[in-house]
Order: structure tokens, then sequence, then C-alpha cells
């Protein structure tokens, strides 16, 4: 009998392939309307001799060549997270008890980097976000004492982040007044 923890990457399987056969049914269809409108289109620029057939083969190359550049993907962009110019310091071991973490309940997309390296998770059913738990907080966020445990490895958003200003999580941070509407729904994100 598989594990709890085989389980979950079992499920995760599941709900990424679920997602993938729907998102390949969405562009099936969409690809074949874009198809019959192109087809029908370019028939009447030809048959009204808008366009040339030597015209139009120019223009589809130029075209296929642009778009060889798309991104395929959309992942959150940053320099090397590790070299730590760019750190917000805050002493959120002092402020947990008040915001519960709030910041660790904020969905965003990782960055190249975090896949690369294969220590922050990610949602499966939701390509690059960072994975969540049940309950809306960080898949990294330990539920015993809200603290990250992969601090070192964090990614780039969260060292980044900077909670003082933020009216989601402080009514006044330097008076340690939390917003009172913590964690009464989903935090949103970035």
């Amino acid at each position: 009998m598989p594990n709890s923890d085989q389980l979950t990457t079992i499920a995760d399987l599941e709900r990424g392939l679920r997602f993938g056969h729907l998102l390949a049914s969405i562009n099936r269809h969409m690809s074949r309307e874009g198809a019959a409108y192109a087809q029908a289109l370019v028939a009447l620029l030809l048959e009204q001799g808008i366009i040339t057939p030597e015209q139009f083969e120019a223009q589809v190359t130029v075209h296929r060549q642009a778009m060889k550049s798309d991104p395929q993907v959309m992942l959150s962009k940053g320099p090397d997270k590790y070299n730590g110019e760019k750190d917000i310091i805050i002493d959120c071991a002092a402020r947990l008890h008040l915001c519960q973490a709030a910041c660790c309940g904020f969905r965003f997309y990782l960055t190249s980097q975090d896949l690369d390296e294969g220590i922050v998770k990610w949602d499966y059913g939701n390509p690059y976000w960072v994975r969540q738990r049940d309950g809306g907080y960080c898949f990294h966020c330990d539920s015993d004492d809200l603290t990250c445990r992969i601090h070192q490895y964090r990614p780039f958003t969260c060292r980044l982040y900077d909670c003082r200003q933020d009216k989601r999580v402080w009514v006044d941070f330097e008076q340690g007044i939390p917003n009172p509407d913590l964690h009464k729904d989903d935090q949103g994100g970035d």
C-alpha cells in the first residue's frame, strides 16, 4: 500500500494530467477554429487578387520565425536569488505570532532558477505557481511553527517581499497591528 507521500504524488500527477488534457482539448478546439478562419480569409484575399500566393508565403515565413521566440511557460523573472543584494530583511520570527505567516498564503510564479534547483515545489495543476497545502499556506511553511522549511532556498519573490506597507498583512507594522481580515479568505497573489 502506498504511503501518504506517494499518494500525494499520485494525486498531484493525476491533477496535472487532467490539467494537461483539459488544455490540450481547449487548444485543439481553438486551433481548429483559428485555422478555419485563417484559411477562409486567405482564400478570399487570394480569390479577390488582394495578395499573391508568393506574398502570402513570404508573410507565413516571417511570422513563423517571430513565433519561435514566444515564451512557452509563464515564469517569474529575476536575477540570481543568491546574490543577496536585494533581499528584504524583516525579523519575521518576532512577528509570526501576529501575522500568522500571512505572506506564506500568497500565490506567485516561480523562477526558472527555482525549477532547476528542484527544491521549491510547484503546483502541477497550475504550472509554475508555488505549491500550496490545503488551507492555503505554502507547501514549505511548517504547519507547527509557521517557519519556512526551505528558507535558505526560498524563491526570489519571497526574498524581495516587504510586508511592512502591505495592507493585506498590517494595519500598522511598527505598532504590530495585523490586518483583522488575515486568513479570512484566499490572499490572492502577484
